[in-house]
């Protein structure tokens, strides 16, 4: 009868310290995926941060192309419409029309 109510008493204590480490590899756990997503979300806006830096470069590249096709030395409206009309194309007459 000793044997009997000893051999339950260490099934309960067994029990008891089995529940208190389950919680604890679940907290671990629970610690564990929580990093991982923080890590994950911080990945994932590094590579928009790059998509969007890639993104900026790209359309100063093609600002930076206009602008040098603007600054070439490319007729002005009043200097082709000087020549359509027949008039002397000087650097005077851009500023007259």
């Amino acid at each position: 009868m000793v044997s009997a109510i000893s051999g339950s008493s260490q099934a309960t204590q067994y029990s008891s310290s089995s529940s208190s480490s389950n919680a604890a590899q679940e907290a671990a756990l629970e610690k564990q995926i929580q990093d991982l997503e923080d890590q994950a979300k911080a990945i994932k806006d590094q590579i928009q941060a790059a998509q969007v830096r890639q993104d900026i470069a790209v359309a100063q590249a093609k600002l930076d192309a206009l602008r040098a096709a603007e600054s070439q030395s490319t007729p002005s409206a009043a200097l082709r419409q000087a020549e359509f009309d027949g008039e002397r194309t000087t650097a005077s007459n851009e500023f007259w029309m």
